[in-house]
C-alpha cells in the first residue's frame, strides 16, 4: 500500500539542547522574539524556528542551519554565567518531516505514540520512538517533524521508505 505523504530528511539545520527553568530560559532567549511554550510537551514556532518545552526544565531549540552561526554568537551556550546551559547539538540529530494527509497514519507504525489530534494536537512536541530509535516529535498543521540521532539516519530512512511505499 502506497500512502500519500511525503516523507523527506531534511538537510542540516541548528539544534540546541537547553536546561534551565522557564524564567531563565525565557530570559536567555528573549532577543529571539520566539514566544515560549505556555504548556509542557509543545512548542512554539516564529521564522523557522520551533522551540520545544519536552520537560520540566529541558527544551531543544531547532533553526534552519543558516542561523546557526548567528545563534551560536547570540545564544552564547559556552558561558557559564547563565542560569541555564545550552550545547549546541546539530551534529547529534537528523530531521525529517513527514507531510501530507496520511502522516498520521505513518506514524502509527513507526510510534507506539498515541498521535490522534485529541491526544497530541498542533504544536505538540514529546520524544517518542521511531521503529525503536528515541527520537523528538513535533506536530504541525500538515504533519510532523522528527529528530532523531544521525547515526540511525540511514536505518530510519530504509524503514520510512519501506512504510512509505508498502515495499518489503
Amino acid at each position: 500500500m502506497s500512502y500519500q505523504t511525503n516523507i523527506k530528511k531534511q538537510g542540516l539545520s541548528a539544534i540546541f539542547d537547553i536546561k534551565g527553568n522557564i524564567s531563565a530560559v525565557s530570559q536567555r532567549l528573549s532577543h529571539l522574539g520566539l514566544p515560549m511554550p505556555t504548556v509542557a510537551n509543545t512548542a512554539s514556532a516564529r521564522d523557522g524556528q520551533h522551540l520545544c518545552w519536552i520537560g520540566e526544565e529541558h527544551w531543544i531549540l531547532l533553526a534552519p542551519a543558516d542561523q546557526e552561526e548567528q545563534l551560536l554568537d547570540s545564544l552564547a551556550p559556552n558561558d557559564p554565567a547563565h542560569d541555564c546551559r545550552i550545547v549546541h547539538v546539530s551534529d547529534f540529530y537528523s530531521l525529517f518531516t513527514i507531510i501530507g494527509k496520511q502522516a498520521d497514519d505513518i506514524m502509527a507504525i513507526a510510534s507506539p505514540l498515541d498521535t490522534r489530534p485529541t491526544k497530541f494536537a498542533d504544536n505538540a512536541a514529546t520524544y517518542t520512538e521511531f521503529f525503536g530509535i528515541r527520537g523528538l516529535v513535533v506536530r504541525r498543521s500538515d504533519g510532523y517533524i522528527i529528530a532523531i540521532e544521525r547515526s540511525y539516519t540511514d536505518m530510519i530512512t530504509e524503514y520510512f521508505d519501506k512504510v512509505s511505499t508498502g515495499k518489503r
